[in-house]
């Protein structure tokens, strides 16, 4: 599959879940809650502060309750995310694949949650917007990594099953790009999900636009064995196990 077909693909996907992505996106609600703890103990220059890949704007929405009087201007390329953000927000349909908008300038924040692993380069999209930070400005991500999904990954090494899922990050190339001056934190977290069983599982990562994959989709009797064979806790319960990284970074 080609970049074009791929990013198609992607913004189709998560367009077609607009509607549903807020009462789906518990992991990602969660997770912007930790990055508004963050922010919280920031000192930051003056500056305009952006949400890229802000989805139907759930983080700067909570930025906002905590930041009264601060607007953060909401940057993603699906434009029915975009419609579902508060009226009267900023807003800006840009594909964050081309590097920032040029309206993007004078930044002291940039926060993201949930959206770098599925642009194109992510290792060297970061540098890209850390090089257009105003001098003590701050960058704040959060993004799964690639020790996510163990139970899926482990179940389809033992039976033969091909991975379908999306390959995420590396830690250690996320940070490699950076000195240890300019890398404020870097630290990982474990956060679990849980379904009654792998119907539910898939059909919640459907539900938030997530299903994206350059694999090639398995075979119903694939998905079966999959079925049968993923673990399950003592309540025959299935989980899905995810690592996020949050990066804080900070221009010197």
């Amino acid at each position: 599959m080609n970049i074009n077909d791929w990013n198609n693909k992607i913004k189709n996907n998560f367009n077609a879940a607009a509607k549903d992505y807020s009462e789906y996106c518990l992991i990602q609600k969660y997770f912007s809650k930790q990055i508004v703890n963050i922010v919280k103990e920031l000192k930051l220059p003056e500056g305009n502060w952006f949400d890229l890949g802000s989805g139907t704007g759930i983080l700067a929405d909570e930025l906002e309750k905590v930041f009264l009087g601060r607007s953060i201007c909401r940057v993603d390329f699906c434009k029915s995310m975009l419609l579902m953000n508060k009226k009267g927000s900023q807003k800006i349909l840009w594909d964050l694949n081309k590097g920032l908008h040029p309206s993007i300038k004078d930044i002291s924040l940039l926060v993201s949650n949930f959206c770098i692993h599925w642009l194109d380069k992510p290792e060297t999209t970061i540098k890209e917007w850390f090089k257009e930070l105003n001098n003590g400005g701050q960058i704040i991500i959060a993004y799964p990594t690639s020790n996510c999904f163990p139970e899926w990954k482990t179940t389809c090494k033992i039976h033969g099953i091909k991975y379908s899922g999306l390959d995420f990050p590396e830690v250690k190339n996320m940070l490699e790009p950076f000195s240890s001056n300019e890398i404020i934190s870097s630290n990982n977290f474990s956060y679990k999900e849980t379904f009654p069983n792998i119907y539910k599982l898939f059909r919640s990562i459907i539900k938030i636009g997530a299903q994206s994959s350059q694999s090639k989709k398995i075979t119903i009797g694939e998905f079966k064995k999959l079925a049968k064979h993923w673990p399950k806790n003592k309540n025959k319960i299935v989980i899905l196990s995810w690592e996020i990284n949050i990066l804080v970074l900070k221009k010197i």
